[in-house]
């Protein structure tokens, strides 16, 4: 049972009627994580907003973000969607094996990822364990595959998914799918 009341629609202060629309105009629903963080108003609406920023389009192609957020998930070992993500990963096209790799923890060895993804999953082990250690070695790794403006990108889903996953966790909410629509029509 959640820790806190997950709102409906119609319980919600009006302030968050256009999010909410928002929402559901992308997921195809309301995802329970919003339900709960409705309880207050400028806190959802903020990680909300952050939240469909960090999956939306970007620098960085979707279905890797699935993987990012697959590892961040599993590096801080929260539970919270991550059977949904791995849905959706599944859905935009990762391979099974790729998926498995991740949650195996395979991926260093795994014939399945290149350079450049390994790299991005050891600066995810690297900000799950302390964000103020991320060595000049890897930065310097991940510059040799990424832009600035990439990086950036992917630290934004590693640190909001590490809060998503923790938030999640901690109230208590499951949300096993996050997108009751196609994901081609997002």
């Amino acid at each position: 049972m959640p820790a806190v009341q997950l709102l409906e629609r119609d319980n919600m202060d009006a302030s968050l009627n256009e999010l909410m629309q928002t929402t559901e105009d992308y997921f195809g629903h309301v995802p329970e994580l919003v339900k709960a963080l409705a309880n207050n108003p400028p806190m959802c609406k903020t990680i909300t907003e952050f939240t469909l920023q960090a999956l939306g389009p970007g620098r960085i192609d979707w279905a890797l973000k699935e993987l990012i957020i697959l590892k961040t998930l599993r590096s801080i070992q929260c539970t919270y969607s991550y059977g949904a993500h791995e849905k959706i990963a599944a859905d935009l096209g990762v391979p099974l094996e790729k998926i498995g790799d991740v949650a195996n923890s395979q991926w260093q060895t795994s014939a399945h990822y290149s350079d450049a993804e390994k790299a991005l999953f050891k600066l995810v082990e690297q900000i799950a364990e302390d964000a103020n250690d991320v060595s000049d070695e890897l930065w310097e790794e991940l510059r040799n595959h990424w832009d600035n403006g990439q990086l950036l990108e992917v630290n934004a889903v590693i640190t909001t998914f590490i809060m998503i996953g923790r938030v999640g966790d901690s109230l208590g909410v499951s949300d096993p799918v996050l997108f009751s629509k196609p994901l081609k029509n997002v």
